[in-house]
């Protein structure tokens, strides 16, 4: 049987692995013929192993601090500029033309949901169960259908207004694999509009 590779993985591991490679040529370096220069470089090496690792993990604290500070900054910015915009937009001074300028008019939606079809992914891990991750754009949700086994039509499954929508019904012959297809289509409020997305086939686990 092969052999795995005896450098560990992550950084961690390599360090301690180091470490203990370092202790062990020092102290076999007669047994294996080593000289004092072969000893010094490993150590050296060990001293350096450990100052960069060190550097790069105080600086990944680092910067997780700040990008934790930057996501407050963000989120307290975005909070206070919205409630002025509000306050602004409701004075009695307030038109279009300075809502542009202020840049607090936010650009037209184009989207058109009556050409438009949903894109979805598959995932099916346990017997029974398939996760439907679906794109609902500026919809109200999705219609879903489905078909499975020998079925030959596509027959409603479910309406959802949140992404993922979880299939949990049981396998047409339990203990059984089965192939089950997929088609979602938009939602404006209960009506369905625009087209179908393509069908995706996914095996559930028996």
């Amino acid at each position: 049987m092969a052999k795995q590779d005896y450098i560990p993985n992550p950084d961690a591991g390599l360090v301690a692995w180091h470490d203990n490679f370092n202790t062990q040529v020092a102290a076999l370096a007669a047994t294996f013929g080593l000289v004092a220069a072969d000893t010094a470089a490993v150590a050296a090496t060990n001293t350096d192993l450990h100052a960069k690792f060190n550097t790069s993990q105080a600086a990944k604290a680092t910067a997780q601090a700040k990008n934790t500070e930057k996501s407050a900054a963000f989120a307290a910015g975005i909070s206070s500029s919205r409630a002025l915009a509000k306050r602004i937009k409701t004075h009695p001074a307030y038109t279009a033309a300075f809502g542009q300028q202020l840049g607090i008019i936010g650009p037209e939606d184009t989207t058109d949901l009556t050409q438009a079809k949903p894109t979805h992914k598959l995932l099916a891990v346990t017997p029974g169960s398939v996760t439907i991750g679906f794109n609902k754009s500026v919809s109200s949700g999705v219609r879903l259908l489905s078909k499975r086994g020998a079925e030959t039509a596509f027959t409603f499954l479910a309406i959802d207004t949140e992404s993922p929508y979880i299939d949990t019904r049981a396998n047409l012959v339990v203990g059984v694999p089965e192939s089950r297809q997929y088609q979602a289509q938009y939602l404006i409020g209960d009506e369905p509009v625009g087209n179908l997305s393509n069908a995706l086939n996914v095996t559930v686990p028996g």
